[in-house]
């Protein structure tokens, strides 16, 4: 049974002046424990298709699957616990919070889970260890190199340990030798048993993962 069913979706931005298809008609099936890299030009709709597989946005037409459930349809605060419990995010900025130190933003995921503070804690330094950061727990993002950046936004990700872990270019800021090192990671998370969608430019990364699924102008192409 696939993880992760796209039914014929859809999405179209809408201004009063133009209409956008990012995505056309659009089906694909990702298996339990596959590692898929998502590839095509700037503007050909992979960004788009990974949020509306991570439940960041809502297709104009069709269904997600997740798990067995169909999880665009469903409401707001019931899609945002599915999606908190289900799926982890790493992006190619890393959006880490610079006022809060490593261990307290790998633990924001927890937060919205009701974990106790202790709980939360140790979850947290359990999965910077795995990462290799665990000496970099009272460091802020701005005392860290990128690479040590994308690792705690990978801890973050891992904390509540989903099924799924979506990457929007993770390794696009880095530089070959840090690439490496998180593509390590993922491959290591991969070996664990989790499920990884990651769009990126790269066809040496890509050539590493199980399968690649390629865009042109929000179509699949093969």
């Amino acid at each position: 049974m696939s993880i992760i069913s796209v039914e014929q979706i859809t999405k179209i931005y809408r201004t009063k002046e133009v209409e956008t298809v990012a995505l056309d008609n659009v089906s694909l099936e990702i298996e339990k424990g596959e590692f898929v890299s998502i590839m095509g030009p700037s503007g050909c709709g992979k960004s788009t298709l990974l949020n509306l597989v991570g439940l960041l946005d809502v297709p104009s037409e069709g269904k997600i699957i997740i798990n067995g459930t169909e999880a665009s349809s469903m409401a707001d605060r019931k899609m945002a616990s599915f999606r908190n419990s289900t799926l982890g995010f790493v992006f190619q900025s890393f959006h880490l919070i610079n006022s809060l130190n490593v261990l307290d933003n790998v633990e924001l995921p927890l937060l919205y889970r009701k974990v106790s503070e202790r709980a939360r804690r140790e979850k947290a330094k359990e999965v910077l260890e795995k990462v290799g950061l665990s000496h970099r727990t009272k460091h802020y993002p701005s005392q860290l190199s990128g690479g040590q950046c994308q690792r705690v936004a990978i801890a973050r990700a891992i904390v509540g340990n989903p099924a799924i872990l979506l990457a929007d270019e993770p390794t696009g800021n880095l530089d070959s030798s840090m690439g490496a090192e998180i593509m390590s990671i993922l491959h290591n998370l991969n070996s664990e048993g989790t499920t990884i969608v990651m769009v990126t430019h790269d066809e040496r990364k890509a050539r590493e993962t199980t399968r690649t699924i390629r865009f042109f102008d929000g179509h699949r192409i093969n």
